[in-house]
């Protein structure tokens, strides 16, 4: 019997290749387009919660803020029963470097004692909402720090007022599109930009 040698031909390899490609050539924008219509989605989803929160907090007349996590890439809604003024800038600094050296169980502690506790919104978000894959927080500028904030936790207070703190929510997904998701201090009013805009940009700070 004739021995059947293993392999494919030259020819074989080529067509093989010449498929792949083809198929990398109509895929790739399909998933680049998903991404983009992920991380729109994202802002808008983002944007509606703000509104919400915005509504709850002027009914109960409890202190909300929208919490968002670039670590693990969540967010969600927080509320409390107390009052909470923005701070200045330069408390804001301390206060930032001093939470840097509290453990997490110290800073619930200090929460606890100054009656400022907040705790998730179980009607607004009854679970931690995630970004969806491919799509991550970029950045989040606050009134708080004119420094982008690229780690840890940020916060949108939103008071029952009705004014909300001044926020720029970057959001980026792996075909390098950024939405900007732009928080006025009025009524929670929330905007999309389709594209990466500065916190001096979106407020005229000079």
């Amino acid at each position: 019997m004739k021995r059947l040698e293993d392999g494919f031909s030259l020819i074989e390899l080529l067509i093989v290749v010449a498929i792949l490609g083809l198929v990398a050539m109509i895929a790739i924008p399909s998933i680049s387009n998903t991404f983009r219509f992920s991380v729109k989605s994202s802002a808008r989803e983002i944007a509606t919660l703000i509104k919400d929160a915005s509504n709850s907090a002027q009914v109960t007349g409890k202190v909300h803020r929208m919490v968002y996590d670039l670590k693990n890439q969540q967010y969600w809604i927080e509320s409390s029963g107390e009052m909470t003024l923005l701070k200045s800038e330069e408390s804001a600094v301390i206060d930032k470097d001093r939470d840097r050296r509290m453990t997490e169980k110290e800073k619930a502690e200090r929460d606890k004692e100054s009656g400022n506790h907040f705790h998730q919104d179980s009607l607004l978000t009854k679970n931690k909402r995630s970004l969806p894959i491919g799509v991550k927080f970029k950045d989040v500028y606050t009134e708080q720090s004119e420094e982008p904030i690229t780690e840890g936790l940020a916060y949108t207070h939103i008071f029952p007022q009705g004014l909300s703190e001044k926020t720029i929510v970057h959001i980026a997904d792996n075909g390098k599109d950024d939405i900007s998701l732009i928080v006025s201090n009025l009524l929670g009013r929330c905007t999309v930009e389709g594209r990466y805009v500065e916190y001096k940009e979106a407020f005229k700070k000079k």
